[in-house]
């Protein structure tokens, strides 16, 4: 969590306005597919997959990298059911792909 939590969540729940309708949970939590935080904690939140949010994340950067903080949050990680098919880590430039979807490409 942020020195200045109440601000950085003010600020994020305003970039999600457009997409507040498709947001399923928001969980704290110290680690997820690209990252491991130890004893701090972040907010990660999970939205629908579809043409809403598809938009929302086009018009905010044209990559995947492109989603660093302050202006936008970071980490993108793409599910279906339970399973991760895609995590991105912008900060450090690297991503990872299930071999399910990387197998639709071959």
């Amino acid at each position: 969590m942020m020195e200045n939590e109440e601000l950085r969540l003010a600020a994020v729940d305003g970039l999600l306005t457009p997409i507040k309708s498709q947001l399923i949970e928001r969980k704290v939590q110290n680690e997820w597919e690209t990252t491991t935080l130890g004893e701090n904690t972040a907010f990660v939140y999970y939205f629908l997959l579809n043409d809403t949010t598809a938009q929302f994340l086009k018009e905010r950067s044209d990559s995947l990298f492109g989603w660093i903080t302050p202006e936008l949050p970071k980490d993108l990680m793409f599910y279906e059911d339970k399973q991760c098919l895609l995590a991105a880590c912008s900060h450090e430039g690297f991503f990872w792909v299930n071999k399910k979807v990387w197998d639709c490409f071959l």
